[in-house]
């Protein structure tokens, strides 16, 4: 066992298990990969040249370039997957107009603006749609995601109003902490409640229409 030396120098970093394994090459190939669409797990599932995911992990914590590396990249794959969602979307309306055959709903979707902000408003606010879509005034979800696929302005809108709810669920978790009668002990319970918030923002968080923007800062992870 390495024995302990009391100086205030500067210390090598400890080797063995503990020593971190980052080569960026392949941080860099790992990125380019998961920018081109691939999946981490897959990716370091399906080959054995690849590191375990809890090893990427440990990589973004410990090295902020590839941190910020691996956010950009997800962030472009998140882009480039909405994009081809929207011209998928495109197509079907196009498609369904040249059809010539009407549907007996066609046009009773019951979309309105006033709707749609009352459902805006709610998920900024920190509800889930889940919630939101219980109230009997409320459409039922499935519907909102009707809106969603044949409404392109509506869209946008429920993707500004999501980056908002995220927002708003760790900012009120935080300030929602009192003083435990000193400073370690309430920054511990603040790291608490925002390690909470952020689990909670992984439930909340859309898979299909969430922003590109909220998948990077999302994929650095809570500060806490």
């Amino acid at each position: 066992m390495p024995r302990a030396i009391r100086t205030l120098a500067k210390q090598p970093a400890p080797a063995g298990i503990y020593e971190s394994s980052y080569d960026v090459r392949l941080g860099m190939h790992i990125c380019a990969r998961i920018a081109a669409g691939e999946s981490l797990a897959s990716l370091c599932r399906n080959d054995a040249s690849m590191p375990t995911e809890k090893t990427v992990w440990n990589w973004s914590r410990s090295h902020p370039e590839f941190a910020v590396m691996k956010a950009q990249a997800l962030g472009a794959a998140r882009t480039r997957a909405l994009e081809s969602q929207a011209a998928r979307d495109a197509a079907k309306r196009a498609a369904a107009s040249r059809t010539g055959r009407r549907a007996w709903n066609k046009g009773r979707s019951g979309y309105s603006p006033e709707r749609a902000e009352q459902i805006l408003d709610r998920l900024q606010s920190g509800e889930a749609l889940t919630e939101i879509c219980r109230d009997p005034a409320m459409p039922c979800v499935a519907t909102v995601y009707n809106w969603l696929r044949a409404e392109p302005d509506f869209v946008a809108e429920y993707r500004l109003a999501r980056e908002v709810q995220m927002e708003v669920v760790v900012v009120d978790a935080v300030e929602g902490t009192s003083w435990k009668g000193s400073y370690g002990a309430s920054m511990r319970d603040v790291a608490r409640a925002a390690r909470a918030a952020f689990r909670r923002c992984g439930r909340l968080w859309p898979r299909r229409y969430a922003a590109p923007g909220w998948v990077a800062s999302w994929s650095r992870g809570s500060p806490w």
